[in-house]
Order: C-alpha cells, then sequence, then structure tokens
C-alpha cells in the first residue's frame, strides 16, 4: 500500500521574490546567503550507509589468523613435579595454524635433527587449523617445535629448523617457534 501525498504549489510569486533578493544582494554588493547544511535526518542517513558500506567490507575481508603454539612436558613419573624434562616425559604440543592453506609442525632435537613431523606422523592430528602432536621425548637434548604456515606448498625439510624457517619464510609464510625443551 502506498501513501499519497496531496499535491503542493508554490506558493504565488516566489520565483519574483528570489530573483528580487538575488538582485538587491548584487547590488549592495552583500553575501550571498550562506550555504545551508544538510538537515540531520540526511547527516544520520549518510553516516549510517557508511558504516553499513564499512560493516560488509570489514566482513568479507577473509581474517587473517593468528598462528599459536603451545606447549607441555607430561611427566612420565606421576608423582615428579615438571621443572625439567626427563627421558620417558612426554612433550605436548597444540597449534592454531591461523587459517593457512598448508601448514606444519616440526620438532628438532638439537635443532638439527627432525624428530616429528605433522601432519603425517602417526603421533599427530590435525584437523580444523589445528594441529596436535604427543612425542616420548627418548633422548637427552633439547627439543623445539617450529610451526609453519603459508599459502603456498611448504617445502620439504632441509635439515635443521633455521632452513626450514628461513624456506618458509622465503614462500611468504609465517613461522612460530617453541621456546627450548632440555631433556636431561
Amino acid at each position: 500500500m502506498f501513501l499519497r501525498l496531496p499535491a503542493l504549489d508554490p506558493p504565488a510569486g516566489w520565483e519574483e521574490r528570489v530573483l528580487a533578493r538575488v538582485d538587491r544582494a548584487d547590488r549592495v554588493n552583500l553575501p550571498a546567503a550562506p550555504a545551508r547544511r544538510l538537515p540531520a535526518r540526511w547527516t544520520w542517513a549518510l553516516a549510517a550507509a557508511l558504516l553499513l558500506v564499512a560493516a560488509v567490507v570489514i566482513l568479507r575481508r577473509p581474517p587473517e589468523g593468528r598462528l599459536a603454539l603451545r606447549q607441555e612436558v607430561i611427566p612420565a613419573a606421576s608423582g615428579r613435579r615438571a621443572d625439567s624434562a626427563v627421558v620417558g616425559d612426554r612433550l605436548g604440543l597444540r597449534a592454531s595454524t591461523g587459517g593457512a592453506a598448508h601448514a606444519e609442525l616440526r620438532v628438532y632435537r638439537g635443532e638439527r635433527e627432525l624428530v616429528l613431523r605433522c601432519p603425517g606422523d602417526p603421533r599427530c592430528r590435525a584437523a580444523g587449523g589445528a594441529i596436535e602432536a604427543d612425542l616420548t621425548l627418548t633422548s637427552r637434548g633439547s627439543y623445539r617445535a617450529l610451526l609453519l604456515a603459508a599459502d603456498a606448498p611448504l617445502a620439504a625439510p632441509g635439515g635443521s629448523l633455521d632452513e626450514d624457517a628461513r624456506a618458509a619464510h622465503a614462500l611468504g609464510g609465517r613461522v612460530e617457534v617453541s621456546l627450548a625443551v632440555d631433556v636431561e
């Protein structure tokens, strides 16, 4: 249903009054009438439209997720405190890949020996932008985890933590490195 408004005619003689005022302003050299501002309702409507456009742009932009890597030493003996790790303890790893198309979690002993590569290892689970791994620490040494994420496929391990991190950066990828876990 449409609302019909009555036809309104402008008041008689309006054109003559406007033209006379313009002529008078020219003759007296008066400045023209100040520019009118938009009515408040149009200002609010314009602001609302701009906010709507900004919201659509923000919501359509793919979220750039952050990488997150969490590790926990799980003691093999139930009564022992986990101040330091010993052979037989487990290293629990949880990683968020930040929505990257390609992501891997790699663990190195001594920063050169690759001891775990996820996904692909049976000790790992990868699903929904997360990777979880549970690694039994079988040898003494220092263990570090490396989370790699990129839009392009990642290179095969190159021999060390540093080389693999550099290769991921060369692909435009992101890297997260854990703190070292020293096993005595």
